[in-house]
């Protein structure tokens, strides 16, 4: 009876050991044995198969968009509103000096001015953007009235708007100023002006004003420019 158990336990030994050697250890290893039939070729490495890569298609070529045309100017002055001055992250009441271009020395002569825009009010405010379309032009702030004698003060800072950091120019009129021309209007209309040789550009206006009554700025040019 004992040697049936030993020969058994020699048959499993035998069973565990080819277990571990045709299935555990070739699993391990990754190296699964494949059954194949008696005459069936041994398979070589499987070489994958390429596939062509996705080709782009160029764009449909387009064509150049037409530029609209710019209207002409019919003469009539524009309006120039106002508007929040944190539209151009700037804070009133701010002066820089005057970056107005020189003079050219050979400026157009001038024989008649036509108002192209207009800045009509009484108190400070920012106005919104006024494109002059023509090389030349000049601002006038000749009509201006003061409702106090003692403390009257006004300011316009013309604002490049395509470089809020650049202060074309600035004009500021104190109590000298008014006194001085207080029945001189005819003197006012000849100095109370400033010429402007560059153009073809954006800008805005920044007022400050103190003790006024109303004010009616003016952005004026040639005459010549009309129906240009």
């Amino acid at each position: 009876m004992a040697e049936k158990k030993d020969f058994v336990y020699v048959i499993l030994a035998i069973v565990v050991v080819l277990v571990i050697a045709l299935v555990i250890k070739p699993a391990a290893t990754g190296e699964l044995p494949i059954p194949r039939w008696p005459g069936e070729p041994t398979p070589g490495p499987v070489t994958p198969a390429l596939t062509p890569g996705h080709i782009p298609t160029p764009p449909p070529a387009t064509t150049a968009p037409t530029p609209t045309p710019v209207p002409t100017w019919d003469g009539k002055p524009q309006k120039i509103g106002f508007v929040d001055p944190t539209t151009y992250h700037i804070q009133t009441g701010e002066s820089r000096p005057d970056m107005t271009a020189p003079r050219p020395a050979t400026a157009p002569a001038t024989t008649k001015w036509v108002t192209y825009a207009t800045i009509d009010g009484r108190g400070s405010g920012t106005t919104g953007v006024v494109r002059v379309p023509f090389p030349l032009w000049r601002l006038d702030y000749s009509d201006i009235t003061t409702t106090s004698d003692e403390i009257p003060f006004f300011n316009c800072q013309v604002m490049d708007a395509e470089d809020p950091n650049r202060f074309v120019h600035i004009v500021t009129l104190n109590f000298p100023d008014f006194r001085g021309m207080k029945d001189k209007p005819e003197l006012r209309k000849e100095q109370w002006v400033k010429t402007f040789y560059e153009g073809h550009h954006d800008y805005y206006f920044v007022i400050n004003a103190r003790c006024i009554g109303a004010y009616h700025v003016k952005i004026q040019v040639p005459e010549t420019y009309m129906g240009t």
